[in-house]
């Protein structure tokens, strides 16, 4: 972690109005030194030892989550080391410049303060934070979007703590759990009876995208089922699609805009609430989730299914055959080539959507509906905007092609998967390890299942299971487990050769996952594999914490989160500390450019272009552009709603910190004070950092602290002097601004 003694400085003695550009300075900290260790990191050494006239300065790296650093010295090494005193903690920066790219080395540095003494041995000794501790950080910081206070206290803090593991098993058991989000913002009902003309799509009171996204945003804020959202925005993504190419195919049927967007946006909405009810079911498992997403019109609509003929001399279109091997299923090269992409695109011929009769809305073999639209002038049939019915997926037999279709011609699981991969057998296959799937030539409705067969055969294949499995790691581990490899010269090979042992603990990991998806019935249950995830080292490990780095979404739903409590515990709307409304963080039209998920890195939910959704790692997310808009976004939400400068982050998206401070301080155990400048800091820093560690936070602290006591000139000017009443409080304006800063630093911005 980056503290530097610079910082500190800069913002002691800085005039306020030139916050921004101190937090920019934060910021650019942050892109300096994102990766972490995998493992963890060795015991903490003194790397560097120097006399500086009188002055002696030891500097060795931080260590994470560690609650004290002591200097012990001695003599002599026949006597035993004891603690030295006369060292104080600073932070130690050495900026050099390679080329294009600003590289930074830093470490902490304890300097005796007067006369060095005579000369001696020392060492450093570390205190780590308690493994519960990190892991209840770890846990709401990956299986929730980011800890609320509440939710600290009732999972660590509090004296009846339910401690990680309970949180773990309660949020694997969604169904389990009352959920309360819809009575939290009073946009969620509104929002919601735009839904519940899901099947007419003829209604003005249909959801736009930009309803969606802010019901999606509201649910992440205040759901209790976070990890379920969590699941329903890495399936969004993990089985993309996109919501402009929904409105591009409607566009050749209509001619009303708002029509066309409400019918892409409503396929969006269909198609997530179909997993969040597969979701719900205990033993859900990868084939009930790649199920729905083929069945989806959306996804149908936008890799080209929709249009995709077989019959007689037509060329099946090999979009969704591609990416479904490629991306939805085994991965980049992983079990198949070229020839299979071609082949099984054959399967998905006939796989459309129509317009249908309401009550053929779950009829895949209906003719298309012949009512008019009520009230309608127009009566034409033939015209399909005239019609009152239902897009649905919608199975023309008649684009089928019929011919037996040979997929994975005798090819057989390689090698490093071992037993028991190796020895069983796929399908009506007798030879072990052979998952060749010869799917017979099928005329008529007979042909829709076809798709069937090849999702079934697909969704438990090791390449899958390995595959999924490394996707999920990246979610709730970190982004250093690479891509399989089953060329035998290549590094990925040896790296998951699970028949060789000797595996590295990522490498082990997904190993273990795959036993739990093989070994589940039915098989390929998602909750036993991310059980597996949770229970694991890699997961639970002191150096676990804070692996990743947030995304756009991520981000600011944990800024809101980590601000937010109910004044009065109702979780009614208008009860909280810190809030949205949904749209001021997604947009209030499909492509609002000025909010703020789309300033940091054209985030615009349910609209990825590309098919391999948004990336889950750092380097997609951070640049200098990218960090000086989360800085942006953070230095205006904590600006007070109607003060100049907080438009910049949504005017409805609010945020009081004194308020929380109003509502916590004074329970705390012993009580703390408002006016008191490290009481004050002491409760941000314990909501903002909780994983972090005391010794990693006392430059933090003392930042905090001299902001509070320090007026927008640089001088000595007490909290607990300043007045709490005004347009703004001088007391209001200057906890805002040293919340603010806390938040833009480098661990606010991973989990």
């Amino acid at each position: 972690m980056i503290m530097p003694e610079r910082k500190v400085e800069l913002f002691s003695a800085m005039r306020r109005t030139r916050i921004y550009e101190a937090l920019l300075l934060a910021c650019f900290q942050v892109l300096l030194s994102l990766a972490l260790p995998a493992a963890d990191p060795p015991v903490p050494v003194i790397t560097n030892l120097n006399l500086n006239g009188t002055q002696l300065n030891l500097r060795f790296a931080p260590y994470p989550a560690a609650q004290v650093y002591s200097i012990l010295s001695t003599p002599d090494l026949s006597l035993p080391f004891a603690p030295n005193p006369n060292f104080f903690l600073s932070a130690y920066t050495n900026f050099t410049t390679n080329g294009s790219t600003i590289l930074t080395n830093v470490n902490y540095e304890w300097r005796n303060p007067g006369n060095s003494g005579p000369g001696g041995f020392y060492q450093l000794q570390v205190t780590p934070l308690s493994s519960n501790a990190v892991l209840a950080t770890t846990v709401l910081n990956r299986l929730a979007y980011g800890p609320t206070p509440d939710e600290l206290e009732r999972v660590l803090t509090s004296t009846n703590a339910i401690g990680p593991d309970a949180y773990i098993a309660e949020q694997l058991a969604p169904e389990l759990i009352t959920e309360t989000v819809d009575g939290t913002h009073t946009n969620m009902p509104i929002i919601a009876a735009k839904f519940v003309e899901a099947t007419n799509f003829v209604s003005a009171t249909n959801a736009s995208i930009s309803d969606l996204r802010a019901w999606h945003i509201l649910r992440a804020v205040g759901a209790k089922r976070q990890l379920l959202e969590i699941l329903l925005q890495f399936l969004e993504n993990h089985f993309v699609t996109q919501y402009t190419k929904s409105t591009t195919y409607f566009n050749t049927y209509y001619s009303d805009s708002n029509m066309m967007n409400r019918l892409a946006t409503q396929l969006e909405y269909l198609e997530n609430e179909k997993w969040r009810n597969a979701l719900l079911n205990p033993t859900c498992t990868f084939y009930d989730l790649l199920k729905i997403s083929a069945e989806s019109p959306a996804m149908i609509i936008y890799l080209d299914t929709v249009n995709s003929k077989g019959n007689g001399s037509n060329i099946a279109n090999e979009n969704y055959a591609r990416e479904l091997e490629e991306l939805f299923t085994m991965g980049v090269d992983n079990g198949y080539d070229q020839n299979d992409i071609t082949v099984m695109s054959r399967v998905w011929t006939g796989w459309s959507v129509l317009k249908v009769d309401l009550t053929n809305a779950f009829n895949p073999f209906a003719p298309q509906t012949t009512v008019i639209i009520p009230g309608s002038t127009n009566t034409s049939t033939t015209v399909i905007s005239n019609l009152f019915g239902v897009w649905a997926f919608n199975y023309k037999q008649a684009n089928h092609n019929t011919t037996t279709k040979t997929i994975y011609p005798n090819k057989t699981v390689p090698a490093r998967f071992g037993p028991p991969w190796t020895t069983k057998t796929y399908g009506t296959n007798t030879p072990p390890g052979l998952y060749q799937l010869v799917v017979p030539g099928r005329s008529g409705t007979n042909g829709i299942q076809e798709g069937y067969e090849v999702i079934t055969h697909l969704a438990n294949l090791p390449f899958t299971e390995e595959y999924i499995s490394i996707k999920l790691c990246h979610l709730f581990v970190h982004d250093d487990f690479p891509n399989p490899s089953n060329d035998t010269n290549s590094p990925s090979y040896g790296f998951y050769n699970y028949a060789a042992g000797n595996l590295s603990p990522e490498a082990d990991l997904i190993h273990q996952c795959m036993l739990a998806w093989e070994n589940s019935s039915p098989k390929g249950q998602i909750r036993p594999v991310m059980q597996t995830i949770f229970n694991s080292d890699l997961f639970r490990s002191h150096s676990g914490s804070l692996q990743k780095v947030k995304t756009p979404l991520e981000y600011v739903v944990s800024a809101i989160r980590a601000l937010r409590t109910s004044t009065n515990g109702t979780y009614n709307p208008n009860t909280f500390t810190a809030d949205t409304d949904g749209y001021a963080l997604g947009g209030t039209t499909a492509t609002s450019s000025s909010a703020p998920l789309a300033r940091m890195g054209s985030m615009f939910l349910f609209d990825r272009g590309d098919p391999n959704g948004y990336p889950e790692n750092a380097e997609g997310w951070i640049s200098a552009g990218t960090l000086a808009e989360r800085c942006r976004f953070i230095q205006s939400v904590l600006i007070a709603n109607g003060q100049s400068g907080h438009s910049d982050a949504g005017n409805n998206n609010i945020t009081d910190p004194v308020l929380l401070l109003r509502y916590k301080l004074p329970a705390l155990n012993p009580p703390g004070s408002l006016t008191n400048a490290a009481d004050v800091a002491d409760y941000i820093l314990s909501i903002l950092y909780p994983g972090e560690g005391k010794a990693n936070l006392d430059l933090y602290r003392t930042l905090a602290i001299n902001f509070l006591n320090t007026d927008e000139n640089g001088a000595s000017s007490p909290l607990i002097g300043q007045a709490m009443t005004g347009n703004p409080p001088p007391y209001d304006t200057r906890v805002r601004g040293m919340v603010g800063a806390l938040m833009t630093f480098q661990r606010f911005q991973e989990q």
